[in-house]
Parts: structure tokens; sequence; C-alpha cells
């Protein structure tokens, strides 16, 4: 537990914590749903599209692990039982059933869209209150970004893919 961070946030520490929980569970959930989407995706650009998901699952891994860096320093604790994490994530898991390339990167684009909103959140509510939180935040928010124009550049390009397909037929 880090005395002086809590001793330095100038916001409600508990409801903090509670959103920084959220994330956490959210960014497990993401993890997860870009890890598996990796294994099973199929379709056009699959190799490339592949690729992409499993650096964004590394990199939802690693602001897991910010999260529960920050939840703790701020005398919280993570969620402990991965039971708990569809319960107390608000963006949700979306099962990747149907596992063509497109239905994957629509499904990751609506979690994408929402961790935005979150991360948002939580700069909105630390800015000028908690500088680290906010760094941390911040920097997830701009990743998160990424993720969504990323995913977004994907779906045009098998788009034109198809359309350039149709007109050489």
């Amino acid at each position: 537990m880090g005395e002086m961070a809590q001793k330095i946030v100038k916001t409600d520490t508990k409801e903090l914590v509670e959103m920084l929980n959220i994330a956490f569970a959210e960014e497990w959930l993401a993890y997860y749903q870009y890890w598996l989407g990796a294994q099973l995706i199929t379709g056009p650009m699959r190799t490339s599209v592949t690729e992409e998901f499993l650096e964004h699952a590394n990199e939802e891994l690693k602001h897991a692990q910010w999260l529960c860096d920050r939840i703790l320093q701020l005398g919280g604790t993570p969620v402990l039982d991965p039971e708990n994490w569809n319960k107390t994530a608000q963006c949700k898991y979306d099962a990747p059933e149907n596992p063509y390339v497109m239905n994957l990167l629509e499904q990751n684009l609506i979690a994408e869209r929402c961790a935005v909103a979150r991360y948002q959140k939580i700069c909105e509510m630390t800015f000028g209150k908690d500088f680290e939180t906010f760094r941390m935040a911040e920097k997830i928010l701009k990743e998160e970004l990424e993720h969504e124009q990323e995913i977004g550049d994907f779906k045009e390009d098998i788009i034109a893919g198809i359309k350039n397909q149709d007109k050489i037929k």
C-alpha cells in the first residue's frame, strides 16, 4: 500500500478504486477476447489481423498490470476472482462464436469504443486531482484510440478488397 499515493489524491479514493477495478476487469476480458479471436479467426487478411490481435492482447495485459499496480498503491484490492470480471466489467466480453474476420473486427471495435469511453471518464475524474492515475489513464486511452483506428482500418481494407474482387469478376 502506498501511503503517499493515498495522501496526495484529491478525489474520492474509494470511487476511483472502484472505477479502476471496472477497467481492470475489462482489460482481462479484452485480453482474452483478442487472444482467443487470434486463435480462431478465419477469412481474408487472417494472418495480418491475427498478428494485430495478438499485439492488442499483449497491450491489454500490460494495461491490466498498470491498473493492478495503481489499485494497490491507492490501498485497494484488484478484482481477485476471474469469475467476477464479467460481473464487474461494463464493457462486456463478446465470445468469438462466429470467427469470421469481419465479425471479430466488429466485436473488438465495439469493445475498444467502450474502453475509450472508460479511460476518458477516468481522465476526467483524475485531471488535476491525481496526476499519477491521470497519466496512466491518458497513456492507456492513447493506446485504445490507436486500437480502434487500427481495427477500423482493417475493416476498410477488407471491404475495399472485396469490392475490388467484385470488379475483377
